[in-house]
C-alpha cells in the first residue's frame, strides 16, 4: 500500500502532481506515565515518482505522533493497514488516496 496526494510545494521549490508517499517507519513506545500509555512514531517518506528505486531520493519526508489506541481504532486487518488509514486523516494529507 502507498499514499498518493499532489504536493503545492516542496523542499525543491517545484510542485509534485501525484507524489508517492510510503511509510518508511512504524515504531511502538511506551511511556512510562504523563500520557497515553504506548505510542506510535510513523515517519512516511514521499517520492516524485510511483516506482521508486532503492536509490531514489523522497522529495518530502513527515513524521506524525500519536496513541497506539488511535492506530488500532482504525479499519484494517493489518497494523500497517491501520497505520496508512491514520496517515490518510490527517489535515497535511487531505485529498490523498491509497493505492
Amino acid at each position: 500500500m502507498a499514499i498518493q496526494i499532489d504536493l503545492t510545494n516542496s523542499q525543491y521549490g517545484v510542485p509534485f502532481a501525484g507524489a508517492y508517499f510510503r511509510i518508511v517507519t512504524a515504531a511502538i513506545t511506551r511511556q512510562r506515565s504523563g500520557g497515553p500509555k504506548f505510542s506510535v512514531i510513523i515517519d512516511i517518506a514521499g517520492y516524485g515518482t510511483a516506482t521508486p528505486g532503492d536509490d531514489t531520493r523522497d522529495v518530502e519526508f513527515r513524521r506524525y505522533h500519536t496513541s497506539l489506541d488511535d492506530i488500532e481504532a482504525q479499519a484494517g486487518a493489518a497494523f500497517l493497514d491501520k497505520c496508512y488509514a491514520w496517515v490518510m486523516a490527517q489535515a497535511d494529507m487531505a485529498g490523498s488516496v491509497g493505492v
